[in-house]
């Protein structure tokens, strides 16, 4: 019996993460989830809280990447590119000022 798990077949593994991708040469990490349809719901919200304004047109593109190996022994993988939000909180205001914010 193997005792070796990967970081997917642990309990509350946070394969998938969205990093931001700076010019010349940095980046920024936005979120991390389960999920590649958890990042992708949080990435957006995340822009407004982890990018500074003045960072922000040095933003070229944001990567969708997954762990890929163990837990302790791996590395994160391009999976695919999303789209760089527009706006600070990534998303337009709600029209209604008492409406509730995802």
């Amino acid at each position: 019996m193997s005792l070796t798990m990967s970081m997917s077949e642990s309990a509350g593994a946070q394969d998938w993460r969205a990093v931001a991708c700076l010019a010349p040469g940095g980046e920024r990490l936005l979120c991390l989830g389960g999920s590649s349809a958890q990042v992708r719901a949080a990435y957006t919200n995340a822009w407004g809280e982890v990018i500074r304004d003045e960072d922000r047109p040095t933003v070229r593109a944001i990567s969708l990447q997954r762990w890929a190996g163990l837990a302790w022994q791996g590395q994160w993988e391009h999976q695919s590119y999303l789209a760089v939000p527009a706006t600070r909180g990534g998303k337009s205001a709600p029209s209604d000022p008492d409406a509730p914010i995802d």
